[in-house]
């Protein structure tokens, strides 16, 4: 979930006390590797629930998890993620401050805090099966699985990341594409605690990417461009899912279906969201009302247009095109091992 979310401004209500007595470092926390990133840990409880505060230098991780290999891995993954959002798509600012995030042991525990934290936004919320969501520059998750956590991590990680960083907001089509980019890991063969960020890998977003080629239900580019996941969200779940694993096709589109120019085009466009610009060349384009429009609703073309391809027919066509290439047979086994499925990326022209 992105910016429309607001979070209260404090705790205090939903009974999570502050932090009490130092505790002793678990050994389920911090291994004995030499790159362990947790600076120190305090008991914190939640409700009647004793837990953990896990402090690293950029973190700082609520969590009523025991010691497990989700939790173990969990402050080191976050950092590391962190860094591959600021870095993989050219130099980005960092957090100023440390970012507040919360792992639950339960999905009840989790339902809890976000009906503290947002009562006015729960009916919807509660609605997510799949661990968490990250709203005004905190994440909130729930154990679902290492995987599977850490994947919901990655992706709901970028909004927080963006949330707290980027000085005005990208559109929602780029914003949930690029979460769903961010999302792709496989852990490192030299460290099965270390992961190893790869857009590509991301079999789950690709087969039902597969699926909804195979079966011509790809919303047109211009529709996609249109669409709230929040809005399908009321809706269906398979909606929502459809919604992701397009724009996550979308991403890789722009990142390396449209060649190296393309590239640079989504590294500006991210670059100038962080910086604080974007509004500005939306609004020498479209003029000022206008660039404003785009820049509160989050939907629409115009961005798309401006940055990338002001022919919106011609870029639909290139777009089915480039489904076609990486959902063809045998690209699955690039998507395993996290390689780009696509042959000879074309150029933007």
């Amino acid at each position: 979930m992105t910016r429309p979310l607001v979070l209260a401004a404090t705790l205090a209500l939903g009974g999570c006390a502050a932090p009490q007595r130092p505790a002793t470092v678990s050994p389920g926390v911090a291994s004995a590797r030499a790159s362990n990133p947790i600076v120190d840990v305090d008991a914190w409880t939640f409700a009647g629930s004793r837990g953990r505060l896990i402090r690293t230098a950029n973190f700082r991780i609520h969590t009523t998890m025991p010691d497990s290999t989700l939790l173990g891995r969990f402050p080191r993954f976050a950092e590391l993620a962190l860094t591959h959002y600021s870095t993989t798509l050219g130099p980005l600012p960092r957090p100023r401050a440390p970012l507040e995030t919360y792992l639950m042991a339960s999905r009840p525990q989790w339902a809890t805090l976000t009906q503290t934290l947002l009562p006015e936004r729960a009916n919807v919320l509660l609605r997510i099966q799949s661990g968490g969501y990250a709203a005004q520059t905190r994440a909130v998750y729930f154990d679902i699985g290492p995987q599977r956590t850490l994947n919901i991590a990655a992706h709901e990680g970028w909004h927080q990341y963006t949330q707290s960083v980027f000085r005005q907001p990208l559109p929602i089509w780029l914003e949930e594409g690029l979460a769903c980019y961010m999302e792709g890991f496989r852990w490192s063969a030299a460290d099965p605690n270390t992961p190893d960020f790869k857009p590509w890998s991301n079999p789950e977003r690709f087969d039902r990417l597969r699926e909804l080629v195979a079966n011509g239900r790809v919303l047109p580019l211009r529709e996609l461009l249109d669409s709230r996941p929040e809005d399908l969200l009321r809706t269906s779940a398979g909606d929502t899912l459809d919604y992701y694993a397009q724009v996550w096709a979308l991403a890789h589109f722009l990142a390396e279906g449209l060649g190296a120019e393309g590239r640079i085009r989504l590294e500006r466009i991210v670059r100038e969201a962080a910086g604080g610009t974007y509004q500005a060349r939306l609004r020498e384009a479209l003029g000022a009302r206008a660039a404003r429009n785009a820049v509160l609703s989050r939907i629409g073309n115009a961005p798309f247009r401006i940055y990338f391809n002001e022919d919106l027919a011609g870029a639909d066509a290139h777009w089915r095109r480039f489904l076609t290439e990486i959902t063809r047979t045998g690209a699955r086994d690039a998507i395993i091992l996290g390689r780009s499925p696509i042959a000879r990326p074309p150029s933007l022209n």
